[in-house]
């Protein structure tokens, strides 16, 4: 029997514990009855990324690419260090919820609310600095984990049977069926097929309340993600491009939903964008010196069947990361959205560094990711470096697949 898969120490959860109700003045022995379920939320969502190599691949991107609010973590399991600045480790934990838990925490916060007897506003702060925790915790003592998919699943399959001991009976088969594990933990011992069958009137009457909640939620995501995805086609992943260089910063649709930013132009006025429109779509907002105004013409434009080379100057790496320093969304999502309308155009990223081809190429691979990251099919992707040149440079080479015959 595996040890039990826990965040924090038995001694951290007492100043956890103590941190939580105080914030949420809820009572300190009702958050200690909480920490378990929390725990087993966060490892049931982790062990989804069992059969989920592309979310594998977010989870990973996010680890190298934030740092953890170490310091606010020793605040928040300690007493004596002052007050933890909440906010830094809300926005970690959300970053590792939106990778983990998609679409499913108010779910989770009803079930728990419900069958526990806790406040609403307890479970989603518990269940985001929970997430802020592991994120830690992976970051600090288990980074080995994230070497690559297979050691992820290697690592993990132990703790499968520390979710039956972590949540509840109350819980469990609810909470398999929200977080659909039962792929995952199938051939364990544990039962979970059985109904779920509430002992009295006002139990009835909660989980009553939570399937309700539980279908009207499901119903709305599915509208959004049904208007999110009907333009979007199908991008299969190239297994020998993926294995070749592994993604650092692919997190544009991470971002987007986390931030609802659609355009990056903390500097730009009225009179520096212009209105671009793509067909059957909704009119959108670009800078007037973005390369997607001349893409924008170009592919709208049956007549011109030449290649289109963009120098792009939107974009920047930063020296010390590797990393986009400034990742510009809309320029990644809008030429995603006008090769997913034109079909017959696609695209090589050409890029060149002045720390050579070997740095240039994976900058080209970055730029490729966050492509595919806006469902972009890879395979409409290619990728080169310029030759001859010590600079740093990005061209996006357009061709519609008639100039190719």
């Amino acid at each position: 029997m595996s040890q039990v898969f826990a965040l924090i120490t038995p001694e951290e959860k007492t100043f956890f514990a103590k941190r939580l109700a105080d914030l949420c003045t809820e009572k300190q022995e009702k958050v200690l009855d909480l920490i378990p379920a929390f725990e087993a939320v966060v490892l049931g969502s982790a062990l989804k990324l069992f059969r989920n190599r592309i979310r594998f691949n977010a989870l990973y991107n996010f680890m190298l690419a934030k740092s953890a609010p170490q310091e606010e973590v020793a605040k928040l399991l300690s007493s004596g260090k002052g007050m933890p600045d909440y906010e830094s480790l809300y926005r970690f934990g959300e970053g590792m919820m939106g990778i983990l838990l998609p679409d499913k925490k108010s779910a989770i916060a009803t079930l728990l609310g419900g069958q526990l007897g806790a406040k609403s506003s307890t479970i989603i702060k518990g269940l985001t600095l929970s997430y802020a925790l592991y994120g830690f915790r992976l970051k600090e003592y288990d980074y080995d984990a994230l070497r690559d998919f297979k050691s992820f699943g290697e690592y993990y399959q132990p703790t499968k049977n520390d979710f039956y001991a972590l949540a509840s009976p109350k819980i469990q088969v609810a909470l398999i069926d929200i977080l659909v594990l039962k792929d995952v933990l199938k051939g364990d011992s544990v039962v979970y097929d059985e109904p779920f069958s509430p002992s009295d009137d006002k139990t009835k009457r909660n989980y009553s309340i939570f399937l309700i909640s539980l279908v009207a939620g499901a119903i709305i995501v599915a509208l959004i993600l049904f208007f999110v995805n009907r333009t979007s086609e199908e991008a299969p992943i190239d297994k020998e491009e993926t294995s070749e260089i592994i993604p650092i910063d692919s997190l544009a649709k991470l971002n987007d939903s986390l931030t609802k930013v659609a355009l990056d132009s903390s500097r730009a006025t009225n009179d520096s964008l212009t209105t671009l429109v793509w067909p059957e779509g909704k009119p959108f907002q670009v800078p007037k010196e973005s390369i997607i105004v001349a893409f924008h013409a170009y592919v709208s434009d049956s007549t011109v069947v030449t290649p289109l080379d963009l120098a792009c100057t939107e974009l920047e790496f930063s020296d010390k990361t590797e990393l986009l320093s400034t990742p510009k969304t809309y320029l990644f999502k809008q030429i995603a959205s006008g090769l997913t309308k034109f079909k017959e155009v696609d695209v090589q990223v050409q890029v060149s560094s002045e720390k050579g081809p070997a740095t240039a190429r994976e900058h080209a691979y970055v730029l490729k990711n966050r492509l595919v990251g806006e469902g972009l099919n890879p395979k409409r992707i290619t990728v080169a470096t310029l030759p001859n040149s010590s600079n740093n440079e990005i061209i996006f080479s357009f061709k519609k697949r008639s100039s190719l015959k």
